[in-house]
C-alpha cells in the first residue's frame, strides 16, 4: 500500500529532516540545516583576503563583518540556518526572485507547521545574495557540498550549477550532519585551475581583480570544466 509521507502540521515535530521535506515539496533540489555559530576560520580568512585587496570594488565586504561571520548577529535569537539549492535550469531569469519567492512559501508553511515564532517577527531572516550572509559556507556547514579548488561551493549530484537561499530560523532543533572538508573532493584535480583564463585562482586563493566572470559576469570557465557539472 502507498505511504503518503508529505510532510503536515499534525504528525511533525521540528526536525531538519522534516523542514528537508517541505523545502523538496515547494520545489528546491536540495536542503539541509546547520546549526548558528560564529564561522572563526572564515572571519581570519576573510579578513586577510580583504585586508590584501583581493576583493577588488566589492566594498560591501568591508562592511557589516561581525554580521557577516555570526548570523546571531545578523537576526537576534537565531538558532539555525535553513539552506536551499535550487539549480540554475530550474532558477529562470531571475534567480533572486525565483529563490526568495519559494523561500517565502517555505517560511509560511514552516509557520504553519512549527507555529509563527519560528523565524523573527522583526527582523529579515530571509536571503538570496542581498545580505551580510556567507552563502556557500553554510551550504558547507549544513553538509550540502564542499568548497572547491574554483572557490566555487560544489553539491556531490547537483554541482556548482547552484543557486543557494537561506531561511534563519528562531527555534533549537536537533541537527546532525557533518561538514564536509575544504576540497573534499577535488583530490588532484587541476581542471579549473588550468581552465581560468587569467589565473585568478591561482596560489589557492581567488583573486576577484582578475577574475572575468567578477569584472564582466561572463565567465563560466571554472565551472564549465569541472567534472561535478559534466
Amino acid at each position: 500500500m502507498y505511504k503518503d509521507d508529505t510532510p503536515t502540521s499534525s504528525n511533525l515535530t521540528l526536525t531538519s529532516e522534516n523542514i528537508s521535506k517541505f523545502a523538496l515539496q515547494v520545489g528546491f533540489n536540495a536542503c539541509a540545516v546547520a546549526p548558528v555559530h560564529r564561522l572563526d576560520d572564515d572571519a581570519e580568512f576573510m579578513d586577510c583576503w580583504i585586508a590584501q585587496g583581493l576583493h577588488g570594488e566589492m566594498d560591501y565586504l568591508e562592511r557589516n563583518c561581525d554580521k557577516r561571520y555570526d548570523p546571531a548577529l545578523l537576526v537576534p535569537g537565531a538558532q539555525a540556518v535553513v539552506v536551499c539549492l535550487l539549480s540554475f535550469e530550474h532558477s529562470g531569469r531571475d534567480y533572486h526572485r525565483r529563490v526568495k519567492s519559494m523561500l517565502y512559501t517555505l517560511e509560511a508553511q514552516l509557520k504553519e507547521a512549527f507555529g509563527e515564532d519560528i523565524v523573527s517577527s522583526t527582523h529579515q531572516h530571509i536571503f538570496c545574495d542581498s545580505a551580510p550572509i556567507l552563502e556557500r559556507r553554510w551550504c558547507v556547514e549544513a553538509g550540502l557540498g564542499f568548497i572547491g579548488k574554483n572557490h566555487q561551493f560544489i553539491h556531490p549530484t547537483l554541482g556548482s550549477m547552484v543557486h543557494p537561499g537561506e531561511i534563519i530560523i528562531n527555534k533549537p532543533l536537533p541537527i546532525s550532519n557533518t561538514p564536509y572538508p575544504i576540497s573534499a573532493l577535488c583530490a588532484d584535480c587541476r581542471l579549473c585551475l588550468d581552465a581560468c583564463p587569467t589565473g585568478a585562482l591561482r596560489n589557492n586563493v581567488w583573486d576577484a581583480t582578475q577574475c572575468i566572470a567578477y569584472t564582466t559576469h561572463h565567465c563560466l570557465e571554472c565551472q564549465l570544466i569541472c567534472p561535478f557539472n559534466l
